[in-house]
C-alpha cells in the first residue's frame, strides 16, 4: 500500500518543490483517488473529501488542485510526467487527468 510520504515524493519529483499549500491539496485527492482503483472518482467527490479533511470549501480546493497542475506544467519535471503517461503530452492536462494518472501510477506500483 502507497503512503503519503510516497505520494508526496512522487509529486515533488513531478513539479520540483512541494511547498506550496497546492501540493498538499493534489497529495490528498491523488491519496483519495488511489484508494478507489481502479474506478476512480468524480471531482466533485475528491473535492468532497478534501473539504472534510482540509477544511476548504470545493471551489478552493479546485482552485488550488488547478494551480498545482499549471505549476506543475510549467516549472516542473516535464520527462519525469511524460515517462508517468508513457507517452509525451503536447498539452497541460486536466485536474482530473493528473491525478487519475498518478493515482494510478502508485497503484500499480
Amino acid at each position: 500500500m502507497v503512503r503519503l510520504q510516497e505520494i508526496m515524493q512522487l509529486v515533488t519529483e513531478i513539479s520540483g518543490r512541494r511547498n506550496k499549500e497546492c501540493y498538499y491539496v493534489l497529495c490528498w485527492a491523488i491519496e483519495v483517488v488511489r484508494d478507489h482503483q481502479p474506478d476512480g472518482m468524480q471531482m466533485k467527490e475528491v473535492c468532497a473529501v478534501i473539504k472534510k479533511n482540509a477544511g476548504m470549501t470545493p471551489g478552493a480546493a479546485a482552485k488550488a488542485l488547478s494551480r498545482a497542475v499549471d505549476d506543475i506544467w510549467d516549472n516542473g519535471n516535464r520527462e519525469k510526467l511524460c515517462q508517468i503517461y508513457g507517452r509525451p503530452l503536447l498539452e497541460r492536462p486536466s485536474p482530473k487527468e493528473l491525478i487519475n494518472v498518478l493515482a494510478q501510477h502508485l497503484w500499480k506500483e
